[in-house]
């Protein structure tokens, strides 16, 4: 006995026919008289009278009605929910996302609206923080996954890389570097810089290049945000080196973004804890936050997930 049995039992019963259930299940007539034979010869009698063409349905097939009905029901039920699942529409279903908060603020909202537009019975939670929180409460489980710098300081995630970008030097529009195609370290000298706090690993990286390139540089700012570099930028306090990346979602303040070479690289990517594989519905979401990240991001390459795809590399004005 089986489910495609006993809907053709369901569909006889409520046509009275063959022919009424082969129009109900898109069956033609001969499949159904061949399911409800292997229905009859599965539990040992009889269902139907046969009397020149006709089907009579016996008391046994009456009294097995009620719970065909109900099985079936369920079954349906089944299908409709992998159907919203499938399509990411589930009522219930609930999507915990985390970012670094100049991101919320930020390319996020666009991110929402499009998702939104598209799965309007998704609800989104959207935490915030430093990456430092972030990872701490991906680890609580109070998340799906956070987007982050790699590699996080926690170890014990599992990474999807997804964006890779560049290092890049922000000024007040009338600072005299922002005249440049692109800004040197030997251009630095003499700047008054603003950098990331000192537990950052491109912190200790560039001013170690500084040092051995003998120029001369004062950190006149030290911030814990890429948002506040900016802000300290526009606001003519010297020349924030930061990632491009993240700097490129201020770009309404008055500000200029100037590549920075010698290039520094950063990978960006989605972390889950390990074993807990990403719904459909995350995968949607993550596949338009990458194309809103792109549509603004200052050069930036998308790390493709097929060996061989051509990365898609922008840099905004």
């Amino acid at each position: 006995m089986n489910l495609k049995q006993l809907e053709v039992l369901k569909a006889v019963m409520a046509s009275g026919s063959t022919v009424g259930a082969s129009a109900i299940l898109q069956l033609s007539q001969s499949a159904i008289s061949r399911h409800l034979t292997a229905l009859e010869a599965d539990i040992g009698f009889e269902l139907f009278i046969r009397d020149k063409g006709r089907l009579i349905p016996r008391p046994e097939a009456r009294a097995l009605v009620p719970e065909v009905e109900e099985l079936t029901d369920v079954l349906e039920r089944v299908k409709r929910k992998v159907t919203d699942l499938k399509s990411g529409l589930g009522s219930d279903t609930l999507l915990r996302v985390a970012f670094p908060h100049s991101m919320t603020t930020t390319v996020l909202p666009g991110v929402l609206v499009r998702f939104l537009a598209e799965r309007p019975r998704v609800v989104v939670e959207v935490l915030a923080g430093p990456y430092g929180s972030i990872e701490q409460i991906v680890q609580a489980r109070r998340t799906d996954f956070f987007f982050v710098q790699v590699p996080t300081e926690d170890q014990g995630f599992d990474i999807r890389p997804v964006l890779r970008g560049n290092i890049a030097c922000v000024m007040a529009k009338d600072h005299p570097l922002a005249g440049r195609d692109v800004v040197a370290l030997k251009d630095l000298a003499g700047t008054d810089l603003i950098l990331l706090r000192r537990q950052r690993s491109g912190r200790h990286e560039l001013e170690d290049e500084l040092r051995a390139s003998r120029v001369p540089y004062r950190c006149r700012v030290e911030v814990h945000s890429v948002e506040a570099a900016c802000a300290c930028a526009a606001a003519g306090l010297g020349v924030a080196i930061v990632p491009g990346l993240i700097a490129s979602s201020f770009n309404a303040r008055p500000i200029a973004l100037r590549p920075f070479r010698p290039a520094h690289t950063s990978e960006y990517g989605i972390a889950t804890l390990p074993g807990m594989p990403l719904s459909r519905t995350a995968d949607a979401f993550i596949s338009i936050l990458t194309d809103e990240v792109m549509a603004q991001a200052f050069e930036t390459t998308r790390i493709p997930h097929s060996r061989g795809a051509a990365p898609d590399f922008r840099t905004s004005p």
